[in-house]
């Protein structure tokens, strides 16, 4: 057999006579791939193929992505000239498949977000990136960035209302000048934040726990208390510590929404 012509099979018709056909050496290798015969398929690749450098590399990209070897998996994709949306496509899904690995077990979660943000560079604009942005979150999540994690939680679930309105809270956290605080304990006393509410502020120099503590009361019912803890407290926030001496016994805030699931944020009325 000629090793650089198309290889030739051989079958059994029904009237027990052989009937010669052809097959090409890409079909040969697709066979071989599919039947998990790797080592065979990449010796056929560069026997055969070395002179098409696109199908070379596709092949040899396929290959080490089944055997989940997604670093030269990448390599090879990143060689093929043309960029095709199947190319994209199967170049994707194995960027994601690396940055799982990265994030979890390996707990490389700056490669991880690196190969995650590759991924949705790569894939196109006709498939669903849902999976790649609830990765994003997660790894987002292990770095610390709330906000970045927010963002990709809300694309992946596809609430893009949602995100345009967090998105507003986060330009004016970033841009008011007013004095805001953060309204805690409120699942102690069974209240849900509604924005628009308008709560009263009272001091509680007798507090056993805080003497800085400020009460916060709607109705003449208490609903919480003004955070003045560092786990209650964030940027743009004012403690109770900080602001008792700034209000009087009749001071009121307005609730103006609940950010990052955590924190319901207020502004004073002076």
């Amino acid at each position: 057999m000629d090793n650089n012509k198309d290889y030739l099979y051989v079958d059994s018709s029904k009237d027990s006579q052989q009937t010669k056909f052809k097959v090409s050496k890409t079909s040969k290798i697709e066979y071989l791939i599919n039947e998990k015969k790797y080592s065979k398929a990449l010796t056929l690749i560069d026997e055969s193929l070395k002179n098409d450098s696109n199908q070379y590399y596709y092949f040899k990209a396929i290959i080490y992505d089944k055997q989940e070897d997604y670093e030269k998996s990448i390599n090879f994709f990143n060689k093929i000239k043309n960029q095709s949306c199947e190319i994209k496509s199967l170049k994707s899904k194995v960027l994601y498949k690396r940055a799982k690995i990265s994030y979890f077990p390996a707990l490389e979660y700056k490669k991880a977000l690196e190969l995650i943000n590759e991924a949705l560079n790569t894939i196109p604009e006709n498939q669903d990136p849902s999976e790649y942005y609830f990765l994003k979150g997660e790894i987002l999540e292990a770095l610390k960035d709330f906000i970045g994690a927010k963002k990709a939680y809300l694309i992946a679930y596809k609430e893009f209302e949602k995100l345009k309105e967090f998105e507003k809270q986060i330009e004016y956290l970033k841009n008011t000048d007013d004095t805001l605080i953060n309204i805690t304990g409120g699942y102690y006393y069974n209240f849900t934040p509604t924005n628009g509410m308008i709560v009263n502020l009272v001091k509680e120099p007798e507090n056993e726990h805080d003497s800085d503590a400020i009460a916060v009361y709607l109705d003449k019912e208490k609903i919480g208390y003004v955070a003045n803890s560092e786990y209650t407290l964030m940027d743009k926030v004012k403690s109770a510590s900080k602001l008792k001496n700034q209000i009087s016994d009749n001071t009121s805030a307005e609730i103006l929404f609940v950010y990052l699931d955590e924190y319901t944020i207020a502004r004073i009325i002076f």
